[in-house]
């Protein structure tokens, strides 16, 4: 396949990816209204995962691999590609307690639900950076190509 073609099909995926967990920030944001917004969230987060970004950042992944230059690796372009790693395993991490809250909420386990909403977040905190770390240092390559 042709660089600027895989090129372009990354980025496109990059960008559908980050689409989709800003949507997921801001639904998250509401699970505290009450407890049945929490298990709303906690249903419709699963099914974005499921649907929408797991098959995004599998292309990601996918097209991320297929495009590192070995001879390349060091400094930002290390960086970029390390960040843009934990990234994608940050959300591969985080479909576990995606899934085990959307169980807890149809038995109506609140503490749970709260604790895997927790632990979504703590994941959160680690991916989403990354992600934006990456994102920027591919930005700040461009520029300098």
């Amino acid at each position: 396949m042709r660089f600027d073609l895989l090129l372009q099909i990354h980025l496109f995926a990059v960008a559908f990816w980050l689409g989709v967990v800003a949507v997921e920030y801001l639904l998250e944001r509401t699970r505290a209204q009450s407890r049945n917004q929490g298990f709303t969230v906690a249903r419709l987060h699963r099914k974005i995962d499921l649907f929408f970004e797991m098959p995004a950042f599998t292309v990601v992944l996918v097209t991320g691999l297929l495009l590192i230059e070995p001879a390349r690796f060091d400094g930002i372009y290390a960086l970029k590609v390390v960040a843009g790693g934990i990234a994608v395993l940050g959300n591969a991490l985080c479909l576990v307690p995606v899934l085990k809250r959307r169980a807890s909420a149809e038995t109506d386990d609140l503490a749970d639900v709260i604790h895997q909403s927790k632990m979504i977040d703590r994941i959160s905190l680690l991916a989403i950076p990354a992600g934006l770390l990456a994102l920027a240092c591919g930005v700040y390559l461009t520029v300098l190509r």
